[in-house]
């Protein structure tokens, strides 16, 4: 439906428009179709750009940085939790991002299919979740290893190690089973390549943001 002015100034409304939509069983294809359309463009969009990046291109590194970068920081933003959405660590998470996509001569972002059916955003989110994994990780690691040389050094000094310092046992103790075998089997191991297939990924990130919640906690009463 259209709206136009005749010759003396009046509104019309053009009604030819109608005419593809009369079948009340055809608009609904008609706009399916378009939505389709136009999904498919912008994928075909973000493999050329990515396309483009991988030619070493760097008009388009700043177009894909200008197009994606804030939409990522609030993506991290959000997954790690208001609480503990620092700047600096939403900035970090963000460049690990970014640096894993131009390493080895794009080799990560060569992976990226629109065939699949999601964005190149999408495909960032999906690398964000991996190293807001990582960074977890690394935090229970390094909580371990503090934990086990202050144990030491209290051990050396003929002081109770168990008034001294909090082991990793203890703070295993305050998850819950489930949280428990996530921990063990997911945080504290050895990353399998390729990711976790036996779980989906809104449960890693679920069962990631619960047990950094607690550990946080848990760190703070120890203090």
């Amino acid at each position: 439906m259209k709206l136009k002015r005749n010759t003396e100034g009046a509104t019309q409304i053009d009604l030819s428009a109608l005419a593809i939509v009369g079948d009340s069983a055809e608009a609904p294809r008609l706009g399916l179709r378009g939505v389709e359309d136009a999904s498919k463009a912008l994928l075909q969009a973000d493999r050329r750009l990515a396309d483009r990046c991988l030619a070493g291109e760097v008009a388009a590194w700043e177009e894909f940085y200008a197009q994606c970068h804030d939409p990522l920081c609030t993506a991290i933003r959000i997954m790690l939790g208001r609480p503990h959405g620092d700047p600096n660590l939403v900035d970090e998470i963000a460049a690990r991002v970014w640096y894993a996509l131009v390493a080895n001569d794009g080799k990560l972002l060569a992976r990226y299919s629109p065939e699949c059916g999601a964005r190149l955003i999408t495909f960032m989110r999906a690398l964000a979740r991996d190293e807001i994994c990582r960074h977890f990780r690394a935090e229970i690691r390094r909580r371990q290893r503090e934990c086990s040389s202050l144990r030491e050094r209290s051990q050396r000094g003929g002081i109770d190690a168990g008034q001294s310092a909090i082991g990793l046992p203890d703070f295993l103790a305050t998850l819950t089973p489930q949280e428990h075998s996530f921990c063990c089997e997911v945080l504290l191991a050895e990353p399998i390549p390729g990711g976790d297939i036996s779980r989906s990924a809104s449960n890693i990130w679920q069962l990631t943001h619960r047990v950094y919640k607690k550990l946080l906690h848990f760190l703070a009463r120890g203090r």
